[in-house]
């Protein structure tokens, strides 16, 4: 992995007279983009606002629409493609300023830029996860990696460091960083005329740290639709004391989203003035090691990008949400530290997590609904299943009994539809995607002979999965430290009446 690092430097010339010199010269002397020697602040504001437009979800949209993607779009470089053909980013950011703690990684996202499907999804992984790295003293918190490394070599290999750890925990290799710092988000924002965003829940932290000092002061955001300068911007990325660490994750994917709209409106594109403050803004703020050729891809290839495309997620401590595969310890484990670990104290869940939303595109473009049915008489299987299957992000909208609890062998139904063409020729629809991945975690045959008992009063659903759980599951089904099962007073399987409790 090549972790050079290019900072971005600042220089008020004719933008399109030095873009045009330095792409004939690049033609002209048949140079790579990384090795041309030719000074263009139109090419380093272009790879500015992509990269930024990158770091907020990349999409190119902000090149086409002022027509230069057709000049330099020739000028691309190939872009590294994991085994699944997706492009996976580091993205960093980082406090900045120089107070204690400026250089912790409070906000570290991985996107994985599947070209073909065109999507992106992306997942935050929480600052306080503990990780053990042996080259900085043993086990810490993730967000300060960067920080030890830095001080301890350099800033590229800080930057190295956080990489390795991330792709132990979700098992995914990394291609490329952009790590920005917050010292300048302030301006980023302002230079777009401040950014509007939908407050879910009010924010009322009376702890948010006062700038340059060890004091505090109080911060408030009523809900609804607000439009937010840097400074407020700011905060509501930041904020935690009142909220979790969770929250904030998403608060910061939802902000990097509306500063992304707002810099590919037209009265932003199309004004050089706004254009330049918007690269002054981020010009010292941002390292990459992405030459222009790959940020000139990367606009390609994401140009019809759009919010839908994008998938959001975290991993959490909460076991019964999305992605909740983590847990606090006893902090006296720890030095009192409060920190996160995952469940069975290594990454198999994590990494059938991130497999699932990074690597099977259908199920995130066509969820499923699912319904597990228990046909043992072990107690409480299909809630356990029910679980876990919430945990990575499956819709079960109902569970509990089969018919009978003398069932051997589990089956996986879907419910199949048929199509006749303009020929008369009928053909059923394939089993769902999701299907052969929930088969890695529950063995059995996937079928659509869905039993007709399971269209009676009793089992009708929505859902166009059943899991039909038998006796081979029973030995065999993943260990789960998190199933919660709520028996019934004389201690029978009567998981409707789980559900009915939940």
């Amino acid at each position: 992995m090549n972790f050079k690092t290019r900072k971005i430097r600042y220089k008020r010339r004719s933008y399109i007279k030095d873009a045009l010199k330095y792409l004939s010269g690049l033609f002209k002397h048949n140079k790579t983009i990384e090795k041309a020697k030719h000074k263009t602040n139109l090419g380093l504001i272009i790879s500015i606002i992509i990269v930024f437009v990158l770091f907020l979800y990349g999409c190119s949209a902000v090149i086409s629409r002022i027509g230069l993607i057709n000049i330099i779009g020739i000028f691309g470089e190939h872009l590294d493609t994991d085994v699944y053909g997706n492009t996976n980013v580091l993205l960093l950011g980082t406090g900045g300023g120089d107070h204690d703690g400026a250089d912790l990684t409070d906000t570290i996202i991985l996107a994985s830029i599947d070209q073909s499907n065109k999507l992106v999804p992306m997942l935050s992984i929480p600052r306080d996860f503990y990780v053990n790295v042996e080259d900085l003293g043993g086990g810490q918190r993730i967000n300060g990696i960067y920080e030890m490394g830095k001080d301890k070599y350099d800033s590229v290999t800080g930057i190295k460091y956080v990489k390795e750890a991330v792709e132990e925990i979700t098992g995914v290799d990394i291609h490329y960083y952009v790590k920005i710092d917050f010292a300048g988000f302030e301006d980023i924002v302002d230079s777009l005329g401040g950014v509007d965003v939908y407050v879910d829940e009010a924010i009322n932290d009376p702890y948010y740290p006062k700038e340059g000092t060890i004091y505090y002061e109080p911060f408030y955001l009523p809900s609804g639709q607000q439009k937010l300068d840097g400074e407020t911007a700011l905060k509501y990325a930041r904020s935690r004391k009142t909220t979790s660490d969770f929250d904030r994750s998403k608060r910061q994917q939802k902000l990097l989203f509306a500063i992304k709209e707002k810099a590919m409106k037209r009265d932003v594109l199309m004004n050089p003035g706004k254009i330049s403050d918007l690269y002054g803004a981020v010009k010292s703020n941002i390292e990459t090691n992405l030459s222009l050729g790959h940020i000139i891809e990367l606009a390609k290839v994401s140009k019809d990008f759009s919010q839908e495309n994008i998938i959001s997620r975290v991993i959490t401590d909460d076991p019964t949400s999305c992605g909740g595969f983590l847990y606090t310890p006893e902090r006296d484990l720890f030095g009192g530290a409060f920190v996160l670990v995952p469940i069975g104290n290594d990454y198999h869940f994590i990494h059938e997590y991130v497999d699932l939303i990074f690597h099977y595109p259908e199920l995130n473009k066509n969820p499923v609904q699912i319904q597990v049915l228990n046909g043992t008489k072990t107690p409480g299987i299909a809630g356990e299943t029910k679980e876990m299957l919430k945990r990575l992000c499956f819709d079960v909208i109902r569970f509990g009994n089969a018919r009978t609890q003398d069932i051997d062998n589990t089956s996986l139904y879907y419910k199949s539809e048929s199509k006749t063409d303009e020929e008369g020729n009928t053909t059923k629809s394939e089993p769902p995607e999701a299907l052969y991945f929930i088969k890695q975690l529950i063995p059995g045959e996937i079928t659509d002979k869905v039993p007709e008992k399971y269209f009676e009063d009793a089992y009708i659903s929505d859902a166009n999965i059943i899991l039909e759980l038998g006796e081979d599951y029973v030995d065999t089904r993943p260990d789960d430290i998190f199933y919660l099962y709520y028996p019934t007073e004389d201690g029978s399987n009567d998981e409707e009446e789980a559900e009915e409790e939940e």
